[in-house]
């Protein structure tokens, strides 16, 4: 039974943008509030606490949400976004509001941050750690970034970042993880720089004690415009995109070479990499029938994984153009290391083959040749065209080739194993769409199409990396 508290932060996590158990038959377990992050006043209370959600639809899942909240007694008024009021035993009669669109709770996240300190209680913990943050001052000014859906992000001034994991998982976050990994070594220059991240530890319903990373402060880029928007201008308008392509394809190479030298790498046998896309696909034809006509054709694909045996290492794991940002002067940074979402943690830490990231932006730069033909009109022979010299460039720049050196940016193993790839990453499309934007589904149905009517290599069997 909940309290009148528990039921206003119930409706409240169940309508934010973040709630990743929409439409599920899901309840509230527990919210386990953490250390005030200050001295609690009369005037503002801001703390961290944890709701504890399981899903009963299914497998019965348990889940981890991040509150922020800001306590404002009657005389306080203000504190952006308002939850509901409540009697709380400590503070007497105050209003919830979200802290992260709270100005004020907003300035002592980053205070705490910065202190690098710990705050505890007999059975939770907050904790700083700091890096070096030289560059970032208490005194900037805070405003909320409003493009997020799963997390949250707070700007300051035009130097820092501080993202709040809403869905928290156990252990250390992967976006963490690589900003750590990547700082001092190839990759340094394709991904922003890490000042520091939250940990915060507490005992749920079971009275098992949890630990995981709350937020991260980063650098924030300046000056840089999302990689699916600059993508999706230059096939609408028909224009030259290979020296972008390019050179993204450069710092994808120099990420997962970073990515190798932090984190190593290992081998695995492609048949069982096969035999999860079939596994895949046969599950999609349950949910989008009309990918039987492709099954033959897919199979033979990934079949020419069998045999081979693939260099795995970390990858990015969700790799596409909105994972991108680009600068004036024409540089790209790589963003959003979490890999998918809607797989656990433990398989996002997986090592994989580095086709899969390189898959990923082939698809992407093909949907942004299909946005240009859907929303802009433009004719479907030069969006095809545009895909074609921008994927040859990308790929080019990721094999290390030249970019005007006219060779075939692949040798025929490695084409065979991207190809697989991009069957797999069609296949997901697949069911998206056909369950988000139905009227997109001809893009991915269209490239499975070509997929499965190719023929394997007479060398794809080679060791691929």
């Amino acid at each position: 039974m909940t309290t009148s508290r528990d039921s206003l932060l119930w409706q409240h996590i169940q309508s934010a943008r973040w709630y990743a158990g929409k439409g599920r038959d899901a309840e509230l377990v527990a919210i386990h509030p953490l250390p005030w992050l200050a001295p609690p006043t009369p005037e503002l209370a801001v703390r961290f606490e944890i709701a504890e959600v399981r899903n009963n639809d299914g497998a019965s899942e348990t889940h981890h949400y991040l509150l922020a909240l800001s306590h404002r007694g009657a005389d306080s008024p203000g504190g952006g976004v308002e939850i509901g009021s409540y009697a709380d035993p400590e503070l007497g009669e105050v209003t919830l509001h979200d802290a992260t669109r709270d100005p004020h709770a907003q300035r002592l996240l980053l205070a705490v941050l910065l202190g690098g300190a710990e705050q505890t209680t007999d059975d939770a913990l907050v904790a700083a750690h700091l890096l070096d943050a030289d560059a970032v001052s208490a005194a900037l000014e805070p405003r909320i970034f409003g493009g997020e859906q799963s997390n949250t992000s707070v700007m300051y001034g035009d130097v820092a970042m501080l993202k709040l994991f809403r869905r928290l998982e156990l252990g250390r976050n992967l976006d963490i993880d690589v900003h750590r990994a990547l700082a001092d070594g190839p990759a340094a220059d394709e991904v922003a720089q890490l000042f520091g991240w939250l940990e915060v530890e507490w005992r749920d319903s079971s009275g098992q004690t949890c630990r995981a990373d709350a937020g991260m402060l980063v650098e924030q880029l300046r000056g840089v415009t999302d990689g699916w928007e600059v993508a999706v201008e230059s096939a609408t308008a028909g224009g030259d995109f290979t020296a972008e392509a390019y050179s993204l394809g450069v710092a994808l190479r120099r990420v997962h070479t970073g990515l190798a030298v932090a984190f190593g790498e290992s081998r695995r046998p492609g048949a069982d990499s096969a035999t999860g896309m079939s596994e895949r696909l046969d599950a999609a034809i349950a949910v989008v029938p009309q990918l039987a006509a492709h099954r033959a054709g897919l199979q033979r694909l990934f079949d020419t994984l069998a045999g081979t045996e693939l260099v795995t290492q970390r990858v990015h794991g969700d790799f596409h153009l909105g994972q991108t940002l680009r600068d004036g002067a024409g540089n790209w940074r790589i963003i959003d290391f979490e890999g998918e979402p809607l797989k656990t943690l433990a398989e996002r830490r997986e090592p994989d083959t580095v086709w899969r990231d390189v898959a990923g932006m082939l698809r992407s730069l093909d949907y942004a040749g299909g946005f240009a033909v859907r929303n802009a009109g433009s004719p479907a022979q030069d969006a095809r065209a545009w895909v074609a010299a921008t994927s040859t460039a990308f790929l080019a720049g990721y094999s290390g080739l030249a970019e005007d050196s006219g060779e075939k940016s692949l040798a025929p193993g490695d084409r065979s194993v991207v190809d697989a790839y991009l069957g797999d990453k069609a296949v997901y499309e697949v069911v998206y769409e056909a369950r988000n934007r139905p009227a997109w589904l001809d893009i991915p149905l269209a490239a499975l199409g070509i997929l499965a009517d190719s023929r394997p290599t007479d060398d794809s069997r080679e060791a691929a990396r």
